[in-house]
């Protein structure tokens, strides 16, 4: 089945029955490189990046998943110009990191965010001002949830602007991909 038939047997039609369904529909997990999936944080070796319509069938994901499954439905699904952005924080050991979608509508840009504490489609002025409340609310996470330490270094959270990556590769590949992408520079 294609996507475009997909969302449009499941009324997903538009870009608020597409959130509610994302946020009702998927639990936290992710995909091993072998089809299995677990709870919780995934492993960089073990990871594996589902395509959209694997995600669609396990329900479970981790948010590199859930935003290509959104960047399938804005691209399919919507005219509107869209970016996908990753964020991590470089502590040398796992870089704790999330990824989101943002789009454009009029003269204002939305955050797209259906699996975080920061749940919504959060509207604002300016990329700038998206971003940079973005990057505060994975901070307040990443110490909340003690990925990242109460004291952490603002200058070692890192913004880059990506594209589609390849289904299947693992945590490093993913990295690898973003590496290559652009890096954003926001200021705190």
């Amino acid at each position: 089945m294609d996507y475009i038939s997909y969302f449009k047997d499941n009324n997903l039609d538009t870009i608020d029955k597409f959130f509610i369904y994302m946020s009702r529909e998927f639990k936290y997990g992710y995909m091993d490189n072998n089809g299995f999936f677990h709870k919780g944080v995934n492993t960089a070796i073990d990871y594996c990046l589902q395509s959209p319509m694997e995600l669609i069938n396990s329900k479970t994901g981790i948010c590199w998943d859930i935003t290509e499954l959104c960047r399938c439905f804005f691209d399919n699904m919507t005219k509107l110009r869209f970016e996908t952005y990753y964020m991590f924080y470089d502590d040398n050991r796992g870089c704790p990191s999330h990824s989101i979608l943002v789009f454009y509508k009029g003269d204002k840009v939305f955050y797209f965010e259906p699996m975080s504490s920061y749940n919504g489609i959060h509207e604002y002025d300016n990329i700038d001002d998206l971003l940079r409340d973005a990057i505060n609310h994975f901070a307040v996470y990443m110490v909340s949830e003690k990925f990242i330490p109460i004291n952490y270094d603002k200058s070692k959270i890192y913004l880059y602007i990506y594209n589609k990556p390849n289904y299947h590769i693992n945590g490093f590949q993913m990295r690898d991909h973003i590496n290559k992408s652009v890096c954003c520079n926001v200021s705190l």
